[in-house]
């Protein structure tokens, strides 16, 4: 299932990267999404910069005949490796969220990129969720497509009052 959000910063994309590396503000998030608890880390490898945060989310709306194969928790993993920026600021990144024991993925790309207002970004989330469950991975699929773009929301939301106090 095709899964493509976009969130507008009011930040110029060296301030926003900048914000989405700083590990105060991915624990904000994260929190802020429903996360029981949090793990993040920010690490150059060489010119990319690689942002991941492993938090166990609430298992909320998944479907009840998966919930047996959940229990009430989930852990997701969620990677970003940002490339360089170009000129004007803006980046390139490859995302994945992956919820370990479950056939359950998203993998796509990040971008980062110079907003139709001035000051803003555009921050869009690309990519693809796939279930790999016979007879029941569309259903799946279904059930955890808005929890996905319901953290983005909630990113978006964050952002916003990251951007105005810092």
């Amino acid at each position: 299932m095709r899964i493509t959000e976009t969130v507008v910063h009011p930040a110029a994309p060296g301030r926003t990267f900048e914000m989405l590396c700083d590990p105060a503000y991915q624990e904000l998030r994260c929190e802020r999404s429903g996360a029981t608890d949090q793990t993040v880390t920010v690490e150059a490898d060489g010119e990319a910069t690689v942002v991941t945060t492993r938090r166990h989310i609430p298992s909320d709306g998944v479907p009840d005949v998966a919930r047996a194969f959940v229990g009430p928790q989930i852990l997701l993993v969620e990677t970003v490796r940002w490339g360089g920026a170009d000129p004007d600021g803006e980046r390139e990144g490859a995302m994945s969220i992956d919820l370990p024991g479950l056939p359950v993925s998203f993998t796509g790309g990040v971008h980062l990129r110079v907003g139709g207002e001035p000051g803003t970004t555009d921050h869009v989330v690309d990519g693809d969720l796939e279930a790999n469950v016979p007879f029941l991975g569309r259903r799946i699929e279904e059930a955890v497509a808005p929890r996905i773009s319901e953290i983005v929301r909630v990113e978006e939301q964050v952002a916003q009052e990251w951007l105005a106090s810092h």
